[in-house]
């Protein structure tokens, strides 16, 4: 995996059988999946797709770039086909106390990014060493619905 100037490489996983006992459930695993995704290496952004029930059918990784948009469009052009729902993760310094106002706006523009698609990013993990942040929690876009929402009225 290398990227240059001009191109964004991503690497992907694809479920082979989606019956195996095997294949998780992006709905549950999620916040698990925050834990585990410094394992992919530093610097590096992980987009899992799954169907409208959270089970997961695609993992789409590359590097981290600035600003993130072109990496996470590569992410859902290449795996993003067929999927109903996305979470991400992107190994970046998490500040304590409130989100930014960027992040904030990052999160939304990226949803509408991933409706065009016709996914709908649940949510997006800002992940370091020591500690994560959920945008959608940290700044809910509906107070009172289900963390899990996947539908069209969601961009």
């Amino acid at each position: 995996m290398q990227q240059t100037e001009r191109e964004i490489v991503v690497d992907g996983y694809t479920v082979t059988d989606p019956e195996s006992s095997e294949v998780g459930n992006l709905r549950d695993d999620a916040w698990s999946l925050v834990l585990d995704q410094r394992a992919f290496g530093p610097r590096k952004l992980l987009v899992f797709f799954a169907d409208a029930d959270g089970t997961m059918r695609r993992m789409a990784i590359t590097d981290r770039v600035e600003p993130i948009d072109p990496a996470f469009l590569a992410c859902l052009i290449h795996l993003g086909h067929g999927a109903e729902a996305a979470v991400a993760y992107l190994d970046e310094p998490v500040q304590l106390g409130a989100p930014s106002k960027e992040s904030t706006e990052r999160f939304a523009r990226l949803r509408q990014m991933a409706a065009s698609c016709g996914i709908t990013l649940v949510d997006w993990f800002s992940c370091d060493d020591d500690q994560f942040r959920s945008a959608r929690l940290s700044h809910p876009l509906r107070p009172g619905e289900d963390w899990w929402t996947v539908g069209a009225g969601d961009s």
